[in-house]
């Protein structure tokens, strides 16, 4: 099943940069999306997809640039296709213009890297 933590960390102005990850040893980055929504609270919201050695993290930060600190959660998943099954449930959910919540947001960042890279 999904395991999920959260954690509330020191807020920087993480606006234009990458956030940074805690990789350790034969962990990648696969795919990373920052999206941003148009709000009083500038809310933005980033997604990773993390290779592992014994299987994949679905990594997600969020926050805005006037919060005190951003709410980062993990999943984990130990297949590929469970991982962007769930990786591509969440952005579904966030990119969906009829959802209740006022917050509408929008894609600013992608990157997607070769799966060649996983088992070359």
């Amino acid at each position: 099943m999904a395991q999920s933590s959260a954690n509330i960390e020191e807020n920087s102005d993480f606006q234009q940069i990458a956030l940074p990850l805690d990789l350790a040893t034969g962990e990648h980055v696969l795919q990373r999306i920052r999206l941003e929504a148009e709000s009083e609270l500038s809310a933005w919201y980033e997604l990773y997809l993390v290779v592992t050695p014994n299987g994949f993290l679905i990594e997600k930060h969020s926050g805005s640039s006037r919060g005190p600190g951003r709410l980062k959660e993990t999943w984990f998943r130990r297949s590929l296709p469970e991982a962007k099954r769930k990786y591509s449930q969440i952005l579904s959910i966030k990119l969906n213009n009829k959802r209740r919540s006022p917050r509408k947001y929008k894609v600013v960042n992608y990157e997607n890297q070769s799966q060649q890279k996983l088992f070359g």
